[in-house]
């Protein structure tokens, strides 16, 4: 997404940086933007960010980032308040499954990037911004990855780390060397690395068969997987002048994978099944990402400020598994499956920023992109190509957004500081099949009011506040009108609620809410900052997955199909409570004065509820109704240890997602911890444990047939902990 408004806090990225901000004394400086402010000299501390952006938001620098030896970004994102992850995925606000933007310098990460693939030395910063913005929209909020710059000085770095599992051994590695010569600086990042794991699973599961035989039976499952990959992201920034810079950031990520899974079914009561009995899956698939970014700053010495942003993206997935199944006493079914995506994205935006009399500034901007999505998957059974409606053709779908923004950000008076916004955006999407083509055009106008107030005169203590309107847009793949078959079972044999078929829907709508935010933050003398914040999402149009039987050309009897529709309304709110600070600070009597040790600790309450279904428990889907966690860190010093530990919880709860379907989870809980020796200043070991002992996650999915009978099926997945071994060398 081409930037019409910087939402970063002072971050070092060419690609969002904003203009020098006019400091009234002894206030802080009103943001330069709606979320960001330069100031000239010494670099600021990511609390100090914080305090001076106009959003509720957090900041995670490098020091944070170094502190653990995580080895994937995840890790870091667990122990932040108001941030949990559910598989792969970050949620904020509990929401996720598209309510979360993930950006990669700004703009959106395609499909089939996961940021555990992405290592914590590729970053220069992470900033998580809790609720829409005037830039980047996104319902419950956005996490930026800015990937590492130029430094002013020589810094070249290696990495090697080793991660431990109880089945495996994988390593990574990774260099940079960034310097400047001259008016060129450069960054050069790159990093291998390798994962590998096993998981042995049970399912049981309660059904019918297709006369109504009541059907019960027990799933054994083993899972591997193992893969590895390259990341590479230089950057070269030329200042030809102090009010001119002309930035390029590419990235290149490559990674390669190998799964095998095997099923046995024992039948503990009724008929035996007509569908697969046992199976064995054998996959391999490769995933290239390849983004190129260009940024031209001018500014003038009156404040004035224009830029330009120019970017192209291209990513593909390959992906090929054989399965052989034992379907009772059939003959076996063989069958290969290929599968090919591609998506291609192009960008560009152009800004101007004003600053006008009696502290206001204006801010215009903008922004175009294309992105193109082609899908095909050929499916081969027992050597005979399967050609269908939705096998062995091609699917695609194209998507064009233009947005205009404005906005005025005013300083009302040296504590108090504004910005009111608004975005107009159009979009405009076309899925293409051998069905033939279906358009739609939806229109937004979004505003924005953001507000900082100083409670007292050093501005330590803040109230904060926004009120906006925001769009979530549907998945590419999710507007594709594919049907895809459970194969558990074949096109002849009915199947049940728990082997859905399912589908895409190229007449979704984009989902829209009003977002509102408030937060009141004290920032202690020390570095610390006690904050306590509430949050509500009102959304129109939600889009949930919903189950019914349907008549299809894909079968010969009829299916349970899951598709994704636009089902309603939903509310979801809560509440946010974070302390951090240095020890001696926050508990005096129990620590020395002089104590390095850290503490955090936050808790989340939230509450959600879907209006088009009848049930206490219909919430937003994987939102728990609360989570906790603390930590404590004591940074390494030269020849002084160095500890930290982290400790979630998430309690268990139950989802009703339709009124067929309902989702149990079980509570889990989450123990980190670490240990740090620094040899001198440049070279540093580190031996962390993550997830120590760790809950089975039990997974419990009941559907509802037409009749009143209950499908159950419950998982049951362990989970391991994890040990890394990490150093670290800087000259």
């Amino acid at each position: 997404m081409a930037a019409v408004a910087q939402v970063q806090v002072a971050s070092p990225a060419p690609a969002t940086t904003p203009a020098p901000a006019v400091t009234p004394v002894p206030a802080p400086a009103p943001p330069a933007s709606a979320q960001r402010i330069e100031v000239d000299g010494q670099a600021q501390s990511p609390d100090e960010e914080r305090r001076q952006s106009l959003q509720l938001m957090t900041v995670v620098g490098r020091e944070e980032l170094d502190a653990y030896g995580d080895t994937s970004v995840l890790d870091v994102l667990q122990r932040l308040p108001g941030v949990s992850v559910d598989g792969d995925q970050p949620r904020l606000r509990g929401m996720g499954a598209g309510y979360t933007q993930i950006l990669i310098n700004g703009e959106p990460a395609p499909p089939g990037f996961s940021l555990e693939q992405l290592a914590p030395a590729d970053i220069e910063r992470i900033e998580i911004i809790k609720g829409p913005s005037a830039e980047y929209g996104g319902v419950a909020g956005t996490i930026n990855v800015i990937l590492r710059t130029p430094p002013k000085l020589r810094q070249r770095e290696l990495r090697g780390t080793l991660t431990h599992r109880p089945h495996r051994v994988a390593g990574s590695a990774s260099a940079s060397w960034g310097d400047r010569i001259d008016t060129i600086g450069f960054q050069l990042p790159l990093s291998a690395y390798q994962w590998a794991g096993q998981n042995i699973s049970q399912i049981d599961r309660l059904t019918r068969s297709a006369d109504g035989q009541l059907r019960e039976y027990q799933v054994a499952g083993q899972d591997q997987w193992h893969g590895g990959g390259v990341n590479f992201g230089p950057r070269l920034e030329w200042r030809p002048s102090e009010l001119q810079t002309l930035t390029w950031q590419s990235f290149l990520q490559r990674n390669e994978t190998g799964n095998g899974n095997q099923r046995q079914l024992e039948l503990l009561q009724g008929a035996p099944p007509l569908s697969i009995t046992d199976e064995r899956t054998t996959a391999s698939g490769s995933w290239q990402l390849l983004r190129s970014q260009l940024h031209w700053t001018q500014r003038w010495a009156d404040g004035l400020r224009v830029e330009w942003r120019g970017s192209w993206q291209d990513s593909r997935g390959r992906n090929r598994s054989r399965y052989e199944g034992v379907a009772g006493p059939s003959a076996p079914l063989q069958r290969e499956t290929y599968s090919t995506s591609d998506e291609t994205r192009a960008a560009t935006g152009l800004k101007l920023r004003w600053p006008l009399a009696d502290g206001h500034v204006l801010a215009a901007g903008v922004e175009w992109d294309a992105r193109q999505r082609d899908e095909l998957r050929r499916v081969f059974e027992n050597g005979v190509e399967l050609i269908t409606t939705s096998q062995g053709v091609p699917f695609g779908v194209h998507q064009r957004r233009q947005v205009i923004h404005l906005q005025d950000e005013w300083s009302v008076s040296p504590r108090l500081f504004a910005m009111l916004g608004v975005r107009a955006e159009r979009l405009q999407t076309r899925s293409t099949s051998l069905a033939g083509d279906v358009d739609a055009r939806h229109a937004f106008v979004t505003p924005v009011l953001q507000w900082r107030w100083a409670l007292d005169a050093k501005a330590r203590d803040l109230f904060r506040g926004s009120l906006s309107r925001a769009t979530r847009l549907p998945d590419l793949s999710s507007l594709m009108g594919r049907y895809v078959l459970n194969t558990t079972y074949d096109r002849v044999t009915p199947n049940t609620p728990l082997a859905a078929d399912s589908a895409g829907n190229p007449l979704l709508r984009p989902e829209r809410a009003w977002a509102a935010e408030v937060a009141l933050e004290t920032y202690l003398a020390g570095g610390g900052v006690v904050s306590l914040s509430a949050f509500h999402r009102s959304i129109d149009d939600l889009i949930r997955r919903r189950l019914a039987l349907e008549t299809v050309a894909e079968a010969a009897v009829p299916r349970w199909v899951s598709r994704p529709s636009n089902f309603g309304r939903a509310t979801s709110y809560g509440l946010e409570v974070e302390l951090k600070g240095r020890a001696a600070q926050l508990l005096p009597v129990w620590f020395e004065p002089r104590s390095a040790l850290q503490l955090r600790a936050s808790i989340t309450l939230y509450r959600s509820r879907v209006e088009q279904v009848d049930d206490p428990d219909a919430r937003l889907e994987g939102q728990p109704p609360w989570r906790a966690s603390m930590g404590m860190d004591r940074p390494p010093q030269v020849q002084v240890l160095g500890f930290g530990a982290n400790v979630s919880y998430t309690p268990g709860f139950s989802t009703q997602q339709t009124d067929l379907q309902r989702v149990r989870r079980n509570a889990t809980r989450r123990i980190d911890g670490y240990v740090a020796w620094r040899f001198d200043r440049q070279t540093q070991l580190r031996l962390a444990v993550q997830n120590l002992a760790a809950v089975d996650a039990v997974t419990v999915n009941t559907v509802l047939d037409l009749d009143g009978f209950t499908a159950l099926n419950r998982q049951v997945r362990p989970y391991q902990t994890v040990v890394n071994l990490s150093l670290v060398s800087r000259f």
